[in-house]
């Protein structure tokens, strides 16, 4: 199976996306990476693929854009040589389909899988962080899903396991060591019941004709107690209906004498009594506000004719806003015009020239510079500060260059002059003391030698531990000790011989107690009979033939007394045999017991001496093992101990190769310490330092850091010296520009004050003088320009104030008013005038507006008294009356009556209910002639009589049912043959489930046994496989993987490249995910080799792994890529560039590019 293209048509966030993965490469490795950051649709991507191959789920994670019944996924895949189109949709059937939308089967699909299903398609195949921890053990084991695939699936084994597993299941069924239910349990125990059915039937037969007797007696008590309480129960029930018919029938009379008593009026219909209160609300509602509308109009139409019109005042209206705008501007101006006219006559310019030294300037609006040249003198009256500041820094900064040159010249040590050949010595010794051990390395040396003795003494005492075994470590080593298989077939068979032996005595001693049990009860029952049984009895009968035989052939006196001696002893034992034919019977089955136990107590013994052989052959191994490798020792003969003792040499191996290790440390400790030594003393030498030559290290480090330091400190000393007279030369330059600076300046400033009339004063000015000039001449533009401006507003006023008094007077006159007063009271008249004309305008409009009002209500009270009449006139010809409230009278007497009837109908029914008469008259009758007092006597004199009848009742039916149980116990003459029968059936069920029992046992366990040496050697070239790629991942740090027995199975160790070994559950969560992946590996390799190629998909499993293992990873991965698709699905770019590394030919495919693209086609759809 191969992916040739993936179709994310509508999944999950994908809409038409194409993951394109090319045809099947030639030569290069069929290796994909799909690149995406987080978020991207890589976990999409991997379960898009599971459910196109297995299907959608009943409910998906994946339907959150687009719904459930959309959901598409589609695919070119090479199955069974050929390329076929898939498309996978959400649905119970058929949801696997072609290019055209026609569906397949399953199988088409699922070809080359060779029955994988999904959770072991994904645990093998479709990796993830927990699915490739998941199984990791089970794969060495043969556990699990995961194990089952490479052990079973690869070889088309799987369905040939579950057979097994539902065959030992079936034979379990039938019985199982150690258990108490099961199918042969079941039949002893129904064997066990009809023993015990048999006895108790032989015990009671004397008893049945008695028994039928009793029976039949009981049958006919039981009827007759049964009629006695029928008859007292009915009795009690009728004089319970009529006391409970009494107070009924009293309410029923009365109920009919007040219907009697009331007026027959006709039955309104139901919908009149809810209409009953409206239409007497509605009465009262009509009279009232006709009252009320009557009364508003009246005193609308009044208060409109007090109001006169004013239309002139009216038409004005428009103009009041205008008028108010012009009587505030006319306000303003009375205000402001004496205020603006005293401000001008304040302004004084006079002062301000003065102030300038110009006073009786004829122009002084000439003495006002323009903006260029002020900004010009403001512009170098701010960078004054800044030339002279810098003029002063610079001075003063060269004049510290100098100082501290002088100071440098003058603390500087004399040295010679440094060559570039002395630095190199020098930055030589530097280089050799970085490398010299310091005090933390004699250190170390101190330890490493204090942990040697440790080491030598835990090995001596290691050493003592392997008693009685005494020698050196070297010839512990040189052993050729047994393996570790051939160690646990050792206690394996020692095991299984110890427990055939102890089964084997507990075996022999029960057989044998029951052999002397059998011998005792043989002798009581030959006792109790005599010589009858069956042997007797055959010589008994042989001699009577040959006395017949003689007989017949002499036919005389004394062979016929012989004959009849013969005959009669015959007789006589035939006659005993009769008698005690039980007990004969039970001698017989002794008898063939006794012969069975001592055929068992033989086959006991016999299994007893195999035991106690195979015993022997194992303490014979060991000991010749044993000799081999370390002779004359006499070692214990039990594997568990010899398991012991070569665990305790082993920890002695492990002690005498640490005790190697920190030697070997030791040593090269020392050697580095004294080639450091040599290589100090040679720098120094160098550079003409003086020392001894067996002065320690530690004071040649001393002296050579001496050495440096001064060395150091002169060639410090010597380039401060060259730093400071560079910057002598700069700070130089630095104060000939300031004082360049300062000249332009000065320039500048004389020019630009010789330009205006600041020349005409003779010197030219100061920075200082001009600032005041320029504020002072500020002022004096400010009140040139402020006495303008006034006398502009004053005109302005003015005319304000003409205007608005003309407008006053022209109003006036269209109102006649008399013009007597000032233009600001005439202006609020008029304004009151106005504004009471389009009030009184207003409410005119208003009441206008409430009388329409009225008008059209009193229009809507008319209708609806004209429909309220129209009703009432219908309720009225009805009852024959002429008023509502005669109306609401017969409707409550309508009411009345009807419920009378309806309960009299209700006590009528409850009567018959009660009673169970036929008719109403019946009952009446019936109480009429009752009398309380005598029901309520005799009811309590039937109570009592009831309860004792009850009670016999019960115990007769106790008797009686007694009876019947001990007949049918007993049963018929036929009960007990039927029961033989039954038992003689129970044990051919039980020979045939036996023999079938063991047919599956031996079936099952040799079919295992084939199971297990397919999978051993199949596991065998697997773990070879498994340890070369860990071997390789690892990068070398672990030689492999190897399997050794533990409490529940066998353990998956990791075996170091020094030799040691950790459990899997020991490593590091990289180590463990990366020896899990090994053993992935090895299993792809196994099952490709059986079933041919499938797809690798894996999802960022190398999150623990580094940059190298990750390399090495990548590599296996190409190995793979060379037999089947591999994909690698990731988010970290830069295993991009190690796959790329690994393997030039891979193919890349970038989920955001393949987003992208579905972006560009749907914005050049649109």
């Amino acid at each position: 199976m191969r992916l040739n293209r993936l179709d994310l048509s509508r999944y999950g966030k994908f809409t038409d996306s194409v993951i394109d993965f090319g045809g099947r490469p030639a030569t290069s490795p069929d290796l994909h990476i799909i690149y995406g950051p987080n978020e991207a649709g890589k976990s999409t991507t991997l379960d898009a693929i599971l459910d196109l191959i297995f299907g959608i789920g009943s409910s998906s994670r994946y339907g959150f854009l687009h719904p459930y019944a959309t959901m598409r996924i589609g695919a070119s895949i090479e199955v069974a040589g050929q390329d076929r189109e898939f498309v996978r949709i959400k649905r119970q059937q058929n949801s696997l389909l072609d290019g055209e939308d026609r569906p397949l089967a399953e199988g088409l699909i699922k070809a080359d899988l060779g029955g994988i299903d999904r959770d072991a398609f994904t645990t093998m195949f479709s990796l993830d962080d927990e699915t490739l921890e998941n199984g990791g053990e089970g794969i060495l084991a043969s556990k699990g899903d995961l194990g089952e695939l490479l052990f079973s699936a690869s070889a088309g084994l799987s369905e040939l396991s579950r057979q097994l597993l539902s065959i030992r299941a079936e034979a379990d069924g039938f019985y199982k060591y150690r258990a108490r239910s099961g199918l042969l349990a079941d039949l002893k125990s129904k064997l066990a019941a009809l023993k015990a059915e048999r006895e108790a039937l032989d015990v009671q037969a004397s008893d049945h004709e008695r028994l039928i007797g009793e029976r039949d007696r009981l049958s006919r008590l039981y009827d007759e107690v049964i009629a006695e309480r029928a008859g007292t129960q009915r009795r009690i029930d009728e004089i319970r209906h009529i006391l409970h018919a009494m107070p009924t029938m009293a309410r029923l009379l009365s109920s009919r004498e007040r219907l009697a008593a009331l007026l027959e009026v006709p039955e309104p219909p139901e919908n009149w009594r809810q209409e009953l209160p409206g239409l007497r609300k509605a009465e009262i509602e009509h009279l009232v506000k006709r009252r009320d509308i009557s009364r508003s109009k009246s005193l609308v139409d009044d208060e409109a004719a007090g109001i006169a019109p004013d239309p002139v005042a009216l038409r004005l209206a428009l103009r009041m806003d205008e008028l108010a705008e012009l009587k505030a501007r006319y306000t303003t101006a009375q205000k402001d015009i004496p205020k603006i006219t005293a401000r001008a006559a304040e302004l004084s310019i006079e002062s301000i020239l003065l102030r300038l030294g110009k006073p009786g300037e004829a122009s002084p609006t000439r003495l006002v510079l323009d903006a260029a040249t002020v900004g010009k003198l403001r512009g170098l009256i701010g960078a004054k500060s800044g030339v002279d500041a810098r003029a002063a820094a610079a001075a003063d900064e060269l004049a510290k260059i100098e100082r501290l040159l002088a100071e440098e010249h003058s603390s500087a040590p004399q040295i010679e002059t440094i060559s570039p050949d002395k630095v190199k010595a020098f930055e030589y010794l530097a280089a050799t003391m970085k490398s010299v051990p310091r005090s933390d390395d004699v250190v170390a040396l101190r330890s490493i030698a204090r942990r040697r003795d440790g080491s030598a003494s835990a090995l001596s005492e290691a050493l003592a531990r392997l008693l009685p075994w005494r020698d050196t470590a070297d010839r512990l080593a040189a052993m050729t000790c047994p393996s570790a298989g051939r160690l646990e077939n050792w206690k394996v068979l020692f095991k299984r011989g110890e427990e055939l032996l102890w089964t084997a005595h507990g075996e022999l001693e029960r057989l044998v107690a029951e052999s002397k049990r059998l011998d005792a009860e043989i002798e009581v029952v030959r006792r109790q009979v005599g010589e009858v049984d069956e042997a007797n009895a055959v010589l008994v009968r042989a001699d009577r033939e040959r006395a017949w035989a003689a007989h017949r052939e002499r036919m005389d006196a004394g062979t016929a007394d012989s004959f009849e001696a013969a005959m009669r002893a015959d007789d006589h034992l035939a006659s005993q045999r009769l008698a005690h034919f039980s007990e004969i019977g039970k001698l017989n089955q002794l008898l063939q017991r006794q012969a069975s136990v001592r055929s068992e107590i033989e086959t006991g013994r016999d299994r007893e001496r195999r035991a106690l052989a195979d015993i022997e052959e194992v303490k014979s191994a060991i000991s010749e093992q044993a000799q081999k490798f370390a002779p004359g020792v006499a070692f214990s003969l039990d594997p568990s101990e010899l398991e012991d003792w070569l665990r305790r040499r082993e920890e002695a191996l492990k002690s005498r190769d640490e005790l190697l290790s920190v030697e070997q440390e030791l040593g090269d400790a020392e050697d580095r310490v004294s080639r450091a030594k040599r290589t100090l003393m040679e720098a120094m030498s160098r550079v003409g330092v003086p020392f001894h030559q067996d002065a320690e290290i530690a004071s040649l480090v001393a002296k050579a850091e001496e050495a440096l330091d001064a060395f150091h400190a002169a060639v410090s000393s010597a380039q401060q010296i060259h730093r400071l007279q560079k910057e002598y030369v700069e700070r130089q330059d630095a104060a000939e520009r300031a004082a360049r600076a300062s000249r332009i300046w000065k320039t500048e400033w004389e020019e630009v004050c010789g330009g205006c009339w600041l020349g005409e004063l003779g010197a030219i000015p100061n920075t200082g003088s001009v600032t005041e000039i320029l504020s002072t001449l500020e002022n004096l533009a400010s009140a040139i320009d402020a006495r303008e401006g006034l006398i502009d507003r004053i005109q302005k006023m003015e005319k304000d104030k003409a205007h608005f008094e003309k407008e006053v007077l022209e109003i006036c006159g269209l109102l006649s008013i008399v013009p007597d007063r000032s233009a600001n009271d005439l202006a609020q008249e008029i304004a009151e005038r106005v504004r009471d004309a389009g009030l009184n305008e207003e409410r005119r409009e208003k009441l206008y507006g409430d009388l329409d009002s009225l008008r059209v209500d009193e229009r809507q009270l008319q209708l609806s008294e004209e429909m309220f009449d129209a009703r009432l006139r219908v309720m009225l010809d009805y009852f024959g009356v002429t008023t509502l409230a005669e109306v609401e009278s017969h409707m409550e007497i309508a009411k009345q009556r009807r419920e009378l009837s309806n309960t009299i109908l209700d006590l009528e029914h409850e009567l018959l209910q009660t009673t169970g008469a036929p008719a109403i008259s019946l009952i009446e009758e019936l109480v009429a002639a009752a009398d309380r007092q005598e029901l309520e006597n005799e009811l309590a004199r039937l109570t009592p009589v009831l309860e004792d009848q009850d009670a016999r009742c019960r115990d007769v039916f106790h008797a009686r049912s007694n009876a019947e149980d001990a007949l049918d116990a007993i049963g018929g003459d036929s009960k007990v043959a039927e029961i033989e029968e039954q038992r003689r059936t129970l044990l051919l069920e039980i020979g045939e489930s036996a023999k079938r029992y063991m047919e599956l046992r031996a079936g099952v366990a040799a079919a295992e046994h084939g199971l297990k040496i397919y999978r051993d050697r199949h596991r065998s070239g697997m773990m070879a496989r498994a340890s070369a790629a860990f071997k390789t991942i690892s990068r070398g740090a672990y030689q492999g993987v190897a399997a050794q027995p533990g409490k529940d199975g066998e353990v998956l160790i990791a075996v170091s490249a020094a030799g040691g070994s950790k459990a899997a559950n020991e490593l590091s969560k990289g180590a463990r995910f990366q020896l899990y992946l090994a053993l992935r590996v090895a299993g792809y390799h196994e099952f490709v080799g059986n079933r041919g190629p499938v797809p690798f998909i894996a999802d960022d499993i190398m999150e623990t792994f580094d940059d190298f293992r990750a390399e090495e990873a990548f590599k296996l991965f190409a190995e793979m890529a060379q037999h089947g698709q591999v994909i690698y699905l990731t988010h970290h770019r830069h295993l991009t560039d190690i796959a790329r590394k690994v393997c030039p030919a891979v193919r890349l495919h970038d989920l955001d590019v393949i987003g992208a693209q579905r972006q560009f086609d749907v914005v050049a759809a649109e």
